[in-house]
């Protein structure tokens, strides 16, 4: 047996179904098995870096492991920014690195290019240097992709090591199962138990781990018994439903970017807060306030690493959030009692009254008929033509996100793909497709800049040659926005480096996908329902929208009711 056709048995036996990427030197090896195999389905995407993302995509709409295959040299180099983003939101995502024979390395050939420049970007790496080494190697590669915090892996794949052959005994692979998660300790729940029970305004806030860790019915249990209200994370977002009457939305304590005004004004209130899963990472997951004296601070993560990063915590706990969740509920269960808990009519209220505001704060731009429209109004009239429990909603960088991410109301876990730690423009190209890939039965939405789609929108051709069909809502204000926004100004980007062109809805025709430009706000709608038949009728779609350039939302320190 080759050692190709072993880590293809290996991935086969862990479940994988797909690998995207783009052909490359050192990859050759493993398509003689990938061939042949009945169980994984290999494509190309138009750039290594997009295949790296459609697996980061699929790997957040699925909570599976995603896979994405690229070779040395550039193709290598290529894949760097969305392994950073992988790295920084804690995505499971294993990239198969094709490299030279290792004879060859270190004698500066062409396209020669080592594997270290990944080390700060992930959370494991591997170079299997013998045939017998696959086991080992990809059984480690899958222990760390779905054990404790997830991160990406990178595995590195010399041609003639992958080309060698090894008795057919000596590959026996078991599948590592669901990954190993760390517990937490007795003492640290018991802590954290009385702080809530005895707290008089406690809060939870929810993070990407939460999601990871598969918690959402733990979390919104808890929520309930203590009547918490719930903000959460850009990547947990959607591991609470928005619609739920404790739901604040983005926006966790004590204050971080895209917050709404409901969290704006709650959190003022809290006493002691419950933070499981998420990393504190500057500016987006705080802007870096201090907590005032007198409030608690309960910190639950799987990496000790963001434990006591950002703030030190009252009660640091080192676990999983699902277990810890587990172990938490049953701790406040006994302090409490039987029959004791539930929602607390004055907190739903008060809730209510701060969502209410704030929206109808937003109403004017929202509905605004001028032309050309805004962003905000691009999404709200989307909100009202789909079904929010069958959309997976995915934004971009810059002002997409600031545009989306505060408004849309996801209802379900993982129904809602936010990118906050690297914030790559072009990112939901590749997530779009990745997500419709793991959820074929969900209309996937993503919006996108002008700009970023100048990066990646040829990715709208993988969407359309593989049957996946997308919804890309493309918003044009002819460049970068901030950039055009403050190009007046002396210390502002210059014009040339600012203003952009192009009739993006003519590409994505041209690449086999519906597409419409709109230019009257009163179009959007139509516009909308004609891309999702589109999309139903198994055709890729853009509505591409012309908007003026408009800042994303600011937030006043004094917002509250």
């Amino acid at each position: 047996m080759r050692a190709a056709d072993a880590l293809v048995k290996a991935l086969e036996a862990e479940g994988v179904t797909y690998i995207s990427g783009f052909a490359g030197g050192g990859l050759a090896p493993l398509f003689p098995a990938l061939r042949e195999s009945e169980t994984i389905k290999l494509f190309a995407a138009r750039h290594e870096r997009l295949g790296v993302e459609i697996a980061d995509g699929y790997a957040r709409a699925t909570g599976k492991v995603g896979v994405a295959a690229t070779g040395t040299g550039p193709g290598a180099t290529n894949t760097l920014t969305g392994i950073a983003g992988a790295f920084a939101d804690n995505i499971p995502v294993l990239l198969l690195m094709g490299q030279h024979p290792l004879r060859n390395l270190g004698k500066e050939y062409q396209q020669e290019v080592s594997s270290s420049i990944f080390d700060t970007l992930v959370k494991w790496k591997g170079t299997i240097t013998r045939a017998d080494e696959v086991s080992t190697i990809m059984r480690r590669a899958f222990t760390n992709l779905r054990s404790g915090s997830p991160g990406p892996v990178v595995v590195e794949m010399p041609q003639d090591v992958m080309n060698s052959e090894m008795p057919d005994d000596a590959f026996a692979y078991q599948p590592v199962g669901p990954g190993r998660r760390p517990a937490a300790d007795p003492g640290d729940i018991e802590k954290a138990a009385d702080l809530l029970v005895e707290a008089k305004y406690p809060i939870l806030n929810l993070g990407g781990g939460v999601l990871s860790a598969g918690a959402a019915e733990e979390a919104k249990e808890l929520a309930e018994l203590l009547s918490m209200p719930v903000a959460t994370t850009l990547v947990g977002k959607g591991v609470f439903p928005e619609d739920h009457p404790l739901s604040l939305g983005l926006g966790v304590y004590p204050r971080s970017k895209y917050a709404t005004g409901p969290a704006l004004h709650i959190n003022r209130k809290a006493d002691v807060v419950l933070a499981l899963g998420n990393s504190y990472r500057l500016p987006n997951g705080t802007d870096g306030r201090p907590i005032p004296e007198g409030v608690k601070l309960i910190h639950v993560n799987a990496d000790e690493g963001d434990l006591n990063k950002t703030y030190q915590a009252d009660v640091a706990i080192l676990a999983d959030a699902k277990l810890a969740l587990q172990d938490l509920l049953q701790a406040v269960k006994d302090r409490l009692g039987p029959g004791r808990g539930g929602l607390k009519e004055e907190v739903v209220a008060e809730i209510q009254q701060a969502r209410d505001k704030w929206l109808g704060e937003w109403m004017p731009t929202f509905t605004d008929t001028s032309t050309p429209t805004n962003g905000y109004r691009v999404i709200y009239d989307l909100m009202q033509v789909i079904d929010k429990d069958k959309t997976i909603a995915v934004h971009d960088a810059g002002g997409s996100r600031g545009y989306l991410s505060p408004f849309w109301v996801a209802t379900k876990p993982r129904n809602y793909i936010g990118m906050g730690g690297m914030a790559a423009m072009g990112w939901s190209m590749g997530g779009a497709v990745g997500a419709k890939l793991g959820r074929p039965d969900h209309l996937v939405v993503h919006l996108i800049g002008d700009a970023s789609f100048g990066m990646t929108g040829m990715e709208i051709e993988t969407a359309v040659r593989m049957g996946l069909p997308t919804l890309t809502v493309l918003i044009n204000n002819g460049g970068t926005g901030g950039g055009i926004m403050g190009m007046e100004r002396p210390g502002g980007a210059p014009p040339a480096f600012a203003q952009l062109g192009g009739n993006f809805s003519q590409v994505a025709m041209a690449l086999g996908a519906y597409a419409e430009r709109v230019e009257q706000p009163g179009e959007l709608t139509e516009a909308y329902r004609r891309a999702i038949r589109a999309t139903e009728n198994g055709q890729a779609a853009m509505v591409e929208v012309m908007i003026k350039p408009m800042r994303t939302p600011d937030l006043p320190d004094d917002w509250s009711l």
